[in-house]
């Protein structure tokens, strides 16, 4: 099992404009018997699923996503290096053969220095592969002021993760479980994603 997701904390980077991470604790063991601690931050912190109200105002909330589509096969893609993706480069590096896959994983090695510009095209070429979920492991599937990408997927009904931790993962296939938090009526959650290895 791999763990690939970000930890989340006060150091925790976010994207420009949403709110810090804040932990407060508000009972400790000393004074009260037991430890509780108050959290907050922004629905798209670290390791997160963008749901379709993220992006339209009709769209599904995070409690209203299919898991099933969440959980399954996932092939790793790995771009590391590349300033832009579009279709012919996820043509050029996918070794897609007779194994079937309803999750595309995406590793760019993305940071504050450098960060992957995904084209609209490359997202056009995961609808028509008919992928359920693409999952990256930089801060949006979009880069600068645009959402065609988020617009593209989501309007499709293909899941989006962000910020993804795959440093240290291969590229291949793998077994794959990413569950959001249940927030009731929410644009987004923080999730939990992880590999499994055959």
């Amino acid at each position: 099992m791999i763990d690939i997701t970000q930890s989340i904390g006060p150091e925790t980077r976010v994207y420009p404009g949403d709110p810090k991470v804040t932990v407060e604790r508000v009972a400790s063991i000393e004074s009260c018997g037991y430890s509780v601690s108050k959290l907050e931050m922004g629905s798209h912190t670290a390791t997160h699923i963008d749901a379709p109200a993220h992006i339209f105002e009709d769209g599904r909330t995070v409690d209203e996503l299919e898991l099933s589509s969440l959980v399954g096969r996932a092939y790793l893609i790995d771009h590391s290096g590349k300033t832009e993706i579009g279709n012919d480069e996820m043509e050029k590096t996918f070794s897609f053969k007779d194994k079937s896959s309803e999750i595309i994983l995406l590793k760019t090695e993305s940071s504050d220095q450098k960060f992957a510009k995904i084209l609209p095209d490359a997202a056009e070429w995961i609808v028509k592969k008919g992928f359920l979920t693409v999952g990256i492991d930089s801060e949006s599937m979009d880069s600068g002021e645009g959402l065609d990408n988020h617009r593209i997927l989501l309007g499709k009904g293909i899941n989006i993760i962000e910020n993804l931790d795959l440093k240290k993962v291969e590229p291949g296939y793998y077994g794959f479980v990413c569950l959001p938090l249940k927030i009731k009526g929410c644009d987004g959650a923080p999730a939990r994603a992880i590999l499994l290895q055959s």
